[in-house]
């Protein structure tokens, strides 16, 4: 059987401090990256037209490669939507 490791981080155009209050706010068990220059949503193409990100959820596989992409994220089932996809895409859930 292949093992699977799965990532899991957020990212955001805000500073640092903003993403460190947030995350602390919210006990996120993850980490929250920074991205003030927008370098990187610029080049994921989720930057709207007023400097936003938008929320989207990339799946990359193990080769470095986007296995999937969800444009309609909804923080209210996004859990459970996570855990579908990863299911769907072959991700064997751990015991």
């Amino acid at each position: 059987m292949r093992a699977y490791d799965v990532a899991y981080f957020m990212a955001s155009v805000d500073d640092a401090e903003t993403n460190r209050a947030f995350a602390e706010k919210n006990d996120a068990d993850f980490p929250v990256l920074s991205d003030p220059d927008k370098t990187t949503a610029k080049a994921y193409g989720v930057l709207s037209m007023l400097g936003f990100a938008s929320r989207v959820t990339f799946y990359i596989d193990g080769e470095g490669r986007i296995a999937y992409i969800n444009r309609e994220v909804s923080p209210v089932t996004a859990g459970a939507d996570i855990a579908a996809r990863l299911e769907a895409l072959g991700v064997p859930r751990r015991p």
